[in-house]
Formats: C-alpha cells, sequence, structure tokens
C-alpha cells in the first residue's frame, strides 16, 4: 500500500496562540525557507520555485534559502530565470547538491551564495544546445546566434563562479564529465561537502 505524501505537524499563531496545522511535508519545507528543484527543470517547476523564493523574501528580508538539487537539468531559459532570481534577491540562497546536479542544475548550483554537495553527489556542466530539428536555414542561423549568447551567459556565470578562465570552462562544457564532490569542490562548483571538516546539514 503507498504511503502517499507525508503530512507533518507545523505551528502557526493564530490570535496570538499557537496552534498546530497538518501540512504535507513540502509546504513545511517551504515555510522554513527550504525549497527543493527534484526534477528535470521546466516552465511549471522553475515558476513555482521563483514565486516562492519572492514571496518569502518579501515576508523575510534577512532569512537564508536553501535551495536542494537532485535534477538532470532541463529548460535553459528558466534555469537562466532560478539563477538570475538567487543573484539577484537581497537574502542569501545556500544551493545544495543531494543526487545529480547536471547541466542547468549545475548552473543553478554555482549560482548559490553559498555551494554545498552530499558526499555522493554528482555534478556535471554541459553546453546549451539547440532542440530543433528540419528547420530552415535562416531561422537555424538565428537559433545559433540565440544560443550563442546564451552560451556566453554561462560561461560568464561559470567564470565568476570558479575564477577559472574561459578557454577551462569551454573544454570543461565540451566534454560532459560528471564529477564527485570532491572534483566539483576542486573545480569550485561548491564550497563545502556535507560531513567533511565538521561541517553539517542543514
Amino acid at each position: 500500500m503507498p504511503v502517499g505524501l507525508p503530512k507533518v505537524p507545523f505551528l502557526i499563531l493564530v490570535d496570538e496562540d499557537e496552534e498546530i496545522e497538518w501540512t504535507d511535508v513540502y509546504n513545511a519545507l517551504y515555510k522554513r525557507r527550504i525549497l527543493i528543484l527534484g526534477s528535470e527543470i521546466t516552465s511549471e517547476n522553475a515558476n513555482i520555485l521563483l514565486g516562492a523564493l519572492i514571496y518569502f523574501s518579501l515576508t523575510e528580508s534577512s532569512g537564508e534559502f536553501k535551495l536542494l538539487i537532485n535534477s538532470p537539468g532541463g529548460s535553459v531559459i528558466d534555469g537562466i530565470a532560478l539563477y538570475d532570481t538567487i543573484n539577484t534577491l537581497v537574502p542569501p540562497v545556500e544551493t545544495t547538491a543531494v543526487g545529480v546536479a547536471a547541466s542547468m542544475a549545475c548552473f543553478i548550483l554555482s549560482g548559490g551564495t553559498s555551494r554545498t554537495a552530499f558526499p555522493h553527489a554528482r555534478v556535471m556542466m554541459h553546453q546549451p544546445s539547440s532542440s530543433l530539428s528540419d528547420v530552415e536555414i535562416e531561422d537555424m542561423v538565428m537559433e545559433m546566434q540565440a544560443i550563442e549568447k546564451i552560451r556566453d551567459c554561462i560561461i560568464d556565470g561559470y567564470k565568476k563562479a570558479t575564477l577559472k578562465s574561459r578557454k577551462e570552462i569551454m573544454n570543461t562544457l565540451e566534454k560532459d564529465v560528471f564529477m564527485s564532490a570532491i572534483e566539483a569542490k576542486e573545480y569550485r562548483l561548491v564550497d563545502h561537502i556535507v560531513g567533511e571538516n565538521g561541517f553539517e546539514f542543514p
């Protein structure tokens, strides 16, 4: 018999009195400013995360967010939207790779105020590519120009995060190599590994 989505107790204030409200585990995490990117990046889940980040930053501008990432990547434009939001908000956003952070998910991971990885997390940098086929030559040229601009944006973000040269980053993007948590830290994609040197989560 399936367990379903767990419900957990959460204390709320009603007329200055504390009451227990039962809510699903994801909403309870949201209220603690812990957000999860746990699937392929789409317009739908990116907009949900954007809305949560902006709403909770308006309600309290000083509290830190934690964004847990277990994603194979996905929509480039929606990934950049998340990256830009994280870098624009006043509250700090700690990004954490908990499973896999590949392609655009890796880019989002690199944009955190503090970047963390679980010991067995895997991280992979990947360059944006065309998702269209059988298009007119003129459309293809325009698309390639747009992809080049997006690629430059991503390279600039990685340069800022890792302090590496454009050439080094381009070489890594072309190889599509999965890195261990240790290798990701050596590359400066993450700052800390959970359990290393006493670093704890959350």
